[in-house]
């Protein structure tokens, strides 16, 4: 008995501990350049949108991309980033959403979200390439090739797990400042999940069976957004503030607090980084609370 005693006493020390040392306040991790600590040199943005709206199959799996959803969801986003910023005393030069289906290989395809029980409406995606694109970008010339060039140059980032040291081409960053006038591109990235009423139940309808059989419930029925942000100097191409937030919520119709919650450790204009708020970790990034 004493021995469990003593077993469950180290136990709590070692959990105190763990407490004690990590602090009871969620930290947030940012990659940010250091630059950000001693000046702000973000006045005049430029914000490209780009991303997908996912209604995933019940059943018979696979990810479907309806194209007038992710529209919606990346002209609504791109409203409410356009909202923060300029809250936050930023000019906005440049907002442009630039299209849907980026990085969808083996996606499936539907174009008419009211024909979602017709299968034979469903067209497989075999490439990479941007399913539709806005009609800026659809204008051939070096800006549109430069705008694609940055989007994928992110999304090949994502596939291989190498986000966190994704490094534009200067090039691509010269050519859209030139043409922006800006001195800071912003890529948003936007990503989401969007379950009909009959998806959400048959959803957890599965969950529920797979739960009585001790099995894991498979994917979540709830709707999901995901806002993420690379902050990039228009002169240099550096990294100047990078992160996002994948959160429970309808991508088609976002709550614009959350908006705010993600960009809320960026800065205000003419602000710094704040050591105190924002110390930096030895790996390098800052985690901010």
């Amino acid at each position: 008995m004493k021995v469990r005693q003593k077993y469950i006493l180290v136990t709590i020390i070692i959990l105190f501990s763990i407490v004690s040392f990590s602090g009871c306040a969620p930290k947030t991790k940012i990659r940010g350049s250091d630059e950000m600590f001693t000046k702000n040199p973000v006045n005049k943005i430029a914000i490209l949108s780009a991303g997908n709206v996912n209604w995933p199959r019940m059943g018979k799996g696979g990810d479907v991309l309806v194209v007038p959803h992710a529209k919606q969801a990346n002209e609504t986003l791109l409203s409410q980033v356009k909202k923060v910023l300029t809250d936050k005393g930023y000019e906005i030069v440049y907002a442009e959403p630039v299209g849907v289906g980026f990085n969808c290989t083996n996606w499936w395809l539907l174009e008419n979200p009211e024909a979602e029980n017709e299968e034979e409406v469903l067209k497989k995606i075999d490439n990479g390439d941007p399913i539709f694109k806005y009609p800026k970008f659809q204008e051939e010339g070096e800006y549109t090739v430069a705008v694609l060039n940055l989007i994928g140059q992110l999304e090949k980032a994502i596939n291989m797990k190498q986000l966190y040291t994704f490094a534009p081409r200067k090039e691509d960053v010269e050519i859209i400042q030139k043409e922006t006038s800006a001195d800071t591109i912003c890529l948003h990235r936007i990503y989401g999940k969007k379950f009909s009423a009959g998806r959400k139940a048959g959803a957890v309808a599965l969950s529920v069976v797979a739960a009585m059989f001790g099995a894991y419930g498979g994917s979540s029925p709830h709707d999901m957004v995901e806002s993420y942000f690379v902050f990039i100097d228009a002169k240099t191409g550096a990294v100047l503030w990078q992160y996002g937030l994948y959160a429970t919520g309808d991508p088609l119709n976002p709550d614009q607090e959350n908006m705010a919650r993600i960009l809320k450790f960026f800065p205000t204009k003419n602000q710094y980084f704040d050591e105190q708020s924002c110390p930096k970790g030895k790996d390098g990034f800052f985690y901010c609370k």
